[in-house]
């Protein structure tokens, strides 16, 4: 990769280490992995207000300063080459591609765990029944993301050219990296660290004396990915109607799961000359409108319909089975309407094995997405993906399970 030296500093996401991350993420069921810089994302909450409200908070840059027009044409600098320039973060996320992959991270961990109640009866089938509700019950997709990425993340620095006997070399300059989840956890990882460690309670993944992994609840950091989606220029944010981010592809059928922001090493061991601000790549275009004025107005009938029926205690449907699961700091229920709503759709485990079980407080949210037609018809996520990512019902787990070991049973049978 050809490069002006003078512009480039260890703190870029080279070509080669980008394209090795984003095809760990494909192989992995995450097939959104789009270059950003964060000084981006930090503009765009400025300027709406955010920072000064409080409300969100900036993301961490290196010392910078814009890139002019005049210095994008002198270095012939074309928006299909601005990954050469001084990306800083990355966006992830996933299709309909996740599902499979989540399915069979399930029946690993089940076997690993001698969890085999789907497939036997015998006198233990009572304990292992119990071992799987407990695992099913707990919202394995949160720590399966969590678990995956790391691993993702994790072999990107594995295989940094080191020959055999040798240590890995780091010709990105990258030193140590901030995963800066949906869920508002932020996870850090020092790259130069041989002390192993990890805290984060939600993924029992194994670390290797290479790194150093911490997460810390006291340290909570809410990003906005849908604004962070928005400044890649690759989606545009529905604010009136549906409040996704629409894909003129996908539609509404993608989900974002992370921000990782990228560390620099120390500065002896910059290309940069003493002095020199690292340089931010212009910001491509915001993504035009790709929907309908009609299928916005029609999503946002839906979305004032859903706010109105899952708010205030006494409408809310939650369902014979609804359980909210304890927040980290052990409060299961916010002080406000918005606060239990939050709750209710992203901390609530409710019926939802097929349609029919669905409270009615949460159909609308669910049918939100599909107020938008791009897309729909060959990127909408299957039933159960859908359902469970809503209602977070184990007996949809449990069906996949059962579908996926048939599957294999019948392969195997024919080998």
């Amino acid at each position: 990769m050809a490069t002006n030296s003078a512009s480039i500093d260890t703190n870029d996401i080279t070509d080669t280490f980008l394209q090795n991350l984003q095809q760990g993420c494909i192989e992995s069921g995450f097939d959104v992995c789009d270059p950003i810089h964060t000084a981006w994302y930090n503009n765009l909450i400025e300027k709406e207000g955010h920072v000064k409200k409080g409300t969100l908070k900036k993301l961490p840059v290196p010392d910078t300063r814009n890139i002019t027009e005049d210095e994008r044409s002198a270095a012939e600098v074309s928006s299909s080459s601005l990954s050469s320039l001084s990306y800083n973060a990355v966006l992830i996320g996933n299709s309909k591609s996740i599902w499979p992959e989540f399915i069979k991270w399930i029946h690993a961990r089940y076997k690993l765990n001698d969890v085999d109640v789907i497939c036997h009866d015998d006198n233990d089938e009572d304990e292992r029944k119990k071992e799987l509700d407990l695992i099913l019950q707990n919202n394995p997709f949160d720590e399966f993301v969590t678990d995956t990425l790391l691993q993702v993340l994790k072999s990107c620095f594995d295989e940094r050219g080191a020959g055999a006997g040798e240590e890995p070399t780091n010709p990105s300059g990258i030193s140590s990296y901030e995963i800066f989840w949906s869920s508002g956890n932020r996870s850090k990882v020092d790259l130069n660290s041989i002390k192993v460690t990890n805290t984060n309670t939600n993924t029992k993944n194994a670390t290797t004396e290479q790194y150093h992994c911490y997460a810390s609840k006291d340290e909570s950091f809410l990003v906005s990915m849908q604004r962070v989606a928005k400044v890649t220029g690759k989606y545009w944010h529905d604010e009136d109607g549906t409040k996704l981010c629409v894909h003129p592809t996908f539609g509404t059928w993608k989900a974002f799961r992370a921000v990782v922001v990228f560390h620099n090493c120390h500065s002896e061991h910059s290309s940069s000359s003493a002095g020199e601000e690292r340089r931010i790549p212009l910001q491509p275009p915001y993504c035009p409108c790709p929907v309908l004025d009609n299928e916005i107005q029609a999503a946002k009938e839906v979305m004032e319909y859903a706010i109105r029926v899952s708010s205030g205690i006494s409408n809310i449907d939650y369902g014979a089975r609804s359980t909210s699961i304890v927040s980290g700091d052990g409060s299961n229920d916010g002080s406000n309407d918005q606060d239990r709503l939050c709750t209710y759709l992203h901390n609530t485990v409710t019926p939802g094995s097929d349609w029919s079980k669905v409270p009615p407080s949460m159909k609308p949210w669910i049918q939100l997405r599909d107020c938008i037609t791009i897309g729909r018809d060959e990127h909408k996520y299957s039933d159960p993906q859908l359902l469970y990512h809503y209602t977070k019902d184990p007996d949809i787990l449990i069906s996949e399970l059962k579908k996926r070991i048939d599957g294999l049973a019948s392969i195997n049978s024919f080998s």
